[in-house]
């Protein structure tokens, strides 16, 4: 079995700006956690912290760099996210966003809907 999982990343652009791109997954058969049945794995990498963010309904967050390298995992709530072409992205529950976009102007957030928007966060190293 061999899947490949397709996410969203914000990169600086050449220009100081930030756009999305895709960045893809592979995930293989796995003996990962004997005797438990094989199932789909990625490779691992390396993380340097994990952390919890919770951001109020209502919460808006102008055109900014992403303070550090970060995938961000949205376990309730919805978020969108602008990058400074003008291209957006919304996320809910399940799905995940890699920030690379660390410097130059960045790009726009906001918690969409009703409820505040709780995210798990994976520091990476710097690339």
């Amino acid at each position: 079995m061999s899947v490949t999982l397709t996410f969203s990343r914000l990169v600086p652009t050449a220009d100081g700006g930030s756009r999305f791109e895709p960045i893809e997954v592979p995930v293989l058969l796995r003996d990962f956690a004997p005797p438990a049945q094989a199932f789909g794995v990625s490779s691992l990498s390396a993380a340097t912290q994990t952390g919890f963010l919770h951001l109020p309904a209502g919460w808006v967050g102008e055109l900014h760099p992403s303070p550090i390298r970060m995938w961000i995992f949205v376990l309730e709530g919805q978020m969108h996210f602008e990058a400074s072409n003008g291209e957006a992205r919304q996320i809910s529950p399940g799905n995940a966003l890699l920030l690379e976009d660390t410097v130059g102007r960045g790009h726009s957030s906001r918690v969409v809907g009703p409820l505040a928007a709780t995210l798990a966060v994976v520091r990476l190293p710097e690339a």
